[in-house]
């Protein structure tokens, strides 16, 4: 998917753009004329104009294809392309890209538009393009309503190889010889003459503590969202990052658990759980292999005896094929699309009475909560380190010092988004404390791998030493992860005191 940086004006009759663009350096190439006819879909009730997206399959011009956009800003937008396929029937692989916005609703024409463009690049004095000015002529015809057509002139300046700061210029140079800035964020938004949805709307009163979580729920929902059609596509680390962020929506609803309802934010909790299983299926396959690629790698290869690699990661990654292919199932399921629908429904339902309080307070008050956790469970993990078996009452997870460690690391994480969540309201203090969790989540979070990998090694050599081979190797990488547990071990006091210091923590009190 490629990002996209263009503007786009409105313009009077008998406007021309200047050889020069009035900025003298740079000029306009030769132009070009193309007739281009995009077909926009979108479910019944424009579910991808909610999501600010849309979808076309345009003929004509040098890009000709179906193109998937998503909107950021008023001057950025992601495109993808892909090819043209037969007319009146949207290709599986492209309404894969935008299923985790469409929730598997049909696709149908929704507005025709027929645009004779007059394209002139933007050239420096070596011919290098800078940017494209497209002077387009407009008509547009809507399905249902062929009677709301419309026709209009806009121009469109798209950066090639060009800065902001020359977008700039020649928005100042257009702006003075008459062009106005679109009002809206491309020709669909025009053409459906009202019915393209607005902004998203607050989550809360301004200064609220809906406004302000609510906010990054949305922002961690967009992610997912984002991810879904690159997580179908394979692309490297995409399942991690979709899985973080169900991992913060999880966290949040569990962290600030009072603004909602208990039973709604609770189900969807569960639900994401089951998502974030299903993602980290896929993810932990892909995580140890790399890791014990790298621990192989490390090694002299005389020390490495018997058919090791193939035992330690062939399985894992023929495992991980198979479940990328149950995690695309489930995304083309049902219940994914009724867990998006439920977070939506959440996200834009109206606020409690105690979410719409002021933030301040009330917020610092959750997050306090997750800090005092972590310390908890770190305190418990020093008791098991010392002999002692953590008591079971308040922490009913830990019986050694691993899952106690363990557990301390999922409370650090919780405590870190807790405090990103919080940031509008608490600025840099909220960022220091997110910060200082986030080492002490990296460090657990490598210890807790150690431990993992050991106890795969123990498996691994006990099928070795069953068919016969040599179990050197095992023994050897176990030894490494364990002397790699106590260096980390080492290291936590420090990571530990960081989290602690007034001026991370002061404003919780």
């Amino acid at each position: 998917m490629a990002s996209e940086v263009e503007r786009k004006y409105e313009v009077p009759a008998g406007f021309a753009v200047r050889e020069d663009l009035g900025l003298g350096r740079v000029t306009l190439g030769e132009p070009v004329v193309h007739e281009l006819t995009a077909v926009y879909y979108d479910t019944a009730d424009l579910r991808l104009a909610r999501d600010r997206m849309a979808l076309r399959r345009r003929t004509g011009g040098t890009d000709a294809g179906w193109h998937v956009k998503r909107y950021r800003a008023p001057d950025e937008r992601d495109e993808l392309q892909l090819p043209l396929g037969a007319a009146g029937v949207v290709p599986a692989a492209v309404a894969a890209e935008v299923r985790a916005v469409s929730r598997g609703g049909r696709l149908r024409p929704m507005v025709t538009i027929a645009t004779t463009r007059t394209e002139r690049p933007v050239l420096d004095p070596d011919g290098r393009v800078l940017a494209l000015v497209a002077d387009d002529v407009v008509r547009t015809e809507v399905t249902a309503d062929p009677a709301a057509g419309q026709q209009w002139r806009e121009l469109e300046v798209e950066l090639v190889d060009g800065d902001r700061a020359l977008l700039d210029e020649i928005d100042r140079r257009l702006r003075e010889a008459g062009a106005v800035p679109s009002a809206d964020l491309a020709k669909i938004a025009r053409a459906l003459d009202g019915r393209w949805p607005s902004g998203d709307r607050p989550t809360g009163p301004p200064g609220s503590a809906a406004e302000v979580v609510g906010a990054y729920l949305r922002a961690q929902r967009d992610a997912l969202v984002e991810y879904d059609p690159k997580v179908r596509r394979a692309e490297p680390d995409t399942v991690h990052k979709m899985r973080v962020a169900t991992r913060r929506l999880r966290s949040t609803l569990r962290t600030f658990r009072p603004l909602w309802d208990r039973s709604t934010a609770d189900r969807l909790r569960a639900e994401l759980r089951w998502l974030a299983e299903v993602l980290g299926a896929v993810r932990d396959g892909e995580v140890m292999a790399a890791r014990l690629d790298a621990a192989l790698g490390a090694e002299p290869p005389e020390l490495v005896q018997g058919p090791v690699e193939v035992r330690l990661t062939g399985g894992l990654r023929a495992r991980a094929g198979r479940d990328h292919r149950t995690l695309v199932r489930v995304l083309n399921g049902r219940r994914y699309a009724e867990l998006l629908d439920d977070l939506d429904e959440l996200i834009a339902a109206p606020p409690s009475d105690r979410a719409a309080r002021p933030a301040g307070a009330e917020l610092a008050r959750r997050v306090r909560k997750q800090v005092r956790q972590v310390d908890r469970l770190l305190a418990a993990a020093d008791r098991a380190g010392a002999g002692d078996r953590p008591v079971s009452e308040p922490l009913p997870h830990v019986l050694d010092r691993d899952t106690a460690l363990h557990e301390a690391r999922k409370a650090a994480k919780r405590a870190r988004y807790a405090a990103e969540a919080v940031h509008p309201t608490f600025g840099r203090r909220a960022k220091l404390l997110a910060a200082a969790m986030e080492d002490l989540q990296e460090l657990l979070g490598d210890h807790h791998d150690s431990v993992v990998t050991r106890a795969l090694l123990l498996q691994t050599a006990a099928a070795a030493q069953g068919a016969g081979e040599s179990t050197f190797t095992y023994g050897l990488l176990h030894a490494r992860q364990a002397s790699e547990a106590a260096r980390l071990e080492a290291e936590l006091p420090a990571t530990r005191k960081a989290t602690t210091a007034k001026r991370v923590r002061r404003w919780l009190s």
